[in-house]
């Protein structure tokens, strides 16, 4: 990814879909989205729409990714 370069999108799992899934609680999904929106990482619009202003960033946040998977 480009420096700087952003990314608009609509979240396909709602924040319960999302705890089940990770097997996490619904409150962890929370808090860590509310940090991330915190911190700047992200723009939640609602509830299922985000903007990642920067996504290099968010990359960041999220650590090594281990299986070697690329973004498109």
């Amino acid at each position: 990814t480009q420096e700087g370069e952003s990314l608009q999108m609509s979240l396909p799992l709602t924040r319960d879909a999302m705890s089940d899934y990770l097997g996490l609680t619904i409150e962890t999904v929370s808090r860590q989205m509310a940090a991330l929106k915190r911190d700047g990482v992200l723009v939640l619009e609602g509830t299922r729409k985000v903007t990642i202003p920067d996504l290099n960033r968010l990359l960041d946040e999220a650590g090594d990714d281990s299986d070697g998977a690329t973004l498109p």
